[in-house]
């Protein structure tokens, strides 16, 4: 009878780690491991959109809190990651209970909830400047899109040709609009004396940032 070969050292080695690592697969969590250091704004943004769909109603706009159910966010140095990661997955229990979102949201849209938590927690000086767009609102090619999107449905009705002459208020060489508020009021629209329908659910946030992009543009210009 012939008798089995040995098997190489590399052979065994990879027996008796096989089923070791598929353990450790197993048994870690994929939001166990913490995300790279240093936040992208883009992925402050898509923390802040997450954030204003789902946890605005407890903790109230950008985490400011005051009368809300949730505790404040905002200008919070005691909270660590840590922490804020531990409350996003799995939630609290009794007085002023929340939610585990854990099991309803993916490891990376868990990182950007982080992320821009993480951010409102930090002093004013401390946070991040400027809009939390996803892209650069002075980038060319974004501007141009916003404004073909804005030919298309703003400027004929209401806004006028490039942002001025229109039935509603001017946009050229206007500098008092933010991007946030431009950003709000196209999502969310105006009631009062210059009514203006919502286009939240008609654009993509991408599409109103490139309008937004637009509309800064146009405030840097000069009136004729």
């Amino acid at each position: 009878m012939k008798r089995n070969a040995t098997p190489s050292p590399r052979l065994l080695a990879s027996r008796i780690l096989a089923p070791a690592l598929l353990t450790l697969s197993l048994a870690a969590p994929a939001y166990a491991v913490a995300p790279p250091a240093g936040a992208s704004r883009s992925e402050l943004a898509a923390g802040k959109s997450r954030f204003d769909k789902l946890c605005v109603s407890c903790h109230g706009a950008d985490g400011a809190g005051k009368e809300t159910y949730g505790p404040r966010l905002q200008d919070r140095p005691d909270l660590g990651e840590a922490l804020i990661r531990e409350r996003i997955i799995k939630g609290k229990h009794g007085d002023h209970a929340m939610p585990p979102w854990g099991t309803v949201l993916k490891r990376a849209e868990i990182d950007q909830l982080v992320a821009y938590v993480k951010d409102l927690k930090q002093t004013a000086a401390e946070r991040t400047s400027g809009p939390l767009s996803p892209f650069d609102l002075n980038d060319p090619a974004r501007i141009e899109t916003g404004r073909k999107r804005f030919a298309k449905t703003c400027a004929g009705y209401c806004h006028g040709h490039e942002g001025i002459g229109g039935r509603a208020p001017d946009f050229k060489g206007r500098t008092d609009l933010s991007a946030e508020v431009a950003f709000a009021t196209i999502s969310k629209g105006r009631q009062g004396a210059d009514v203006m329908p919502p286009w939240g659910d008609a654009f993509s946030e991408e599409q109103i940032w490139e309008l937004v992009a637009y509309l800064q543009y146009l405030g840097r210009q000069t009136l004729d």
